[in-house]
């Protein structure tokens, strides 16, 4: 039987077992990321009824038809003002009949806070002022927080921290 020494003597070898150990790595730093999060096993997504920064109602329920992604935010998120650009990325790059995007504003203390982050990263999907109770409901525990509804309005995927276009894009297909 080969040795681990002796296996990673070659270069291919040795590319395969870093990736595989990156991989685990990051599934487990997924994994701790969302633990005590709403899980997304299928269950129905909270509702809301929310006011959007241009004063239009969005209740969720009334995306049934649609997928969904729910990205959550606070406006003094470092890592939020990091990724938010990826959602106009993404919106630009889907069909909007099939699907939509909301954003949801959280742990805010005015309103100017929200308004500036929008302007700042010129965001062009519904922002959403959401309140404690939607940090309840979802279990919001770290920005930004990213849930994946399908149709029917059930939780399919979550996702905590940072995510690129890319990671966006194969949560969301």
């Amino acid at each position: 039987m080969k040795t681990i020494k002796q296996w990673r003597k070659n270069t291919y070898n040795a590319w395969l077992m870093d990736a595989c150990l990156v991989a685990i790595l990051l599934l487990a730093l997924s994994w701790y990321q969302t633990r005590g999060t709403l899980k997304a096993d299928g269950q129905p997504a909270p509702d809301f009824l929310l006011t959007d920064l241009h004063g239009q109602q969005h209740q969720l329920s009334d995306y049934r038809g649609k997928q969904v992604l729910l990205y959550f935010f606070a406006p003094w998120c470092a890592v939020c003002r990091l990724s938010a650009d990826n959602l106009n990325n993404l919106r630009a790059a889907r069909d909007d009949s099939d699907w939509v995007i909301l954003s949801m504003a959280l742990s805010y203390e005015q309103r100017i806070e929200v308004d500036e982050f929008v302007r700042d990263l010129d965001l062009q999907v519904p922002v959403l002022l959401g309140s404690e109770q939607q940090m309840k409901d979802y279990q919001i525990q770290a920005f930004p927080t990213y849930y994946v509804l399908d149709e029917a309005g059930l939780l399919l995927r979550r996702s905590v921290g940072y995510s690129t276009e890319l990671g966006l894009r194969v949560r969301t297909f």
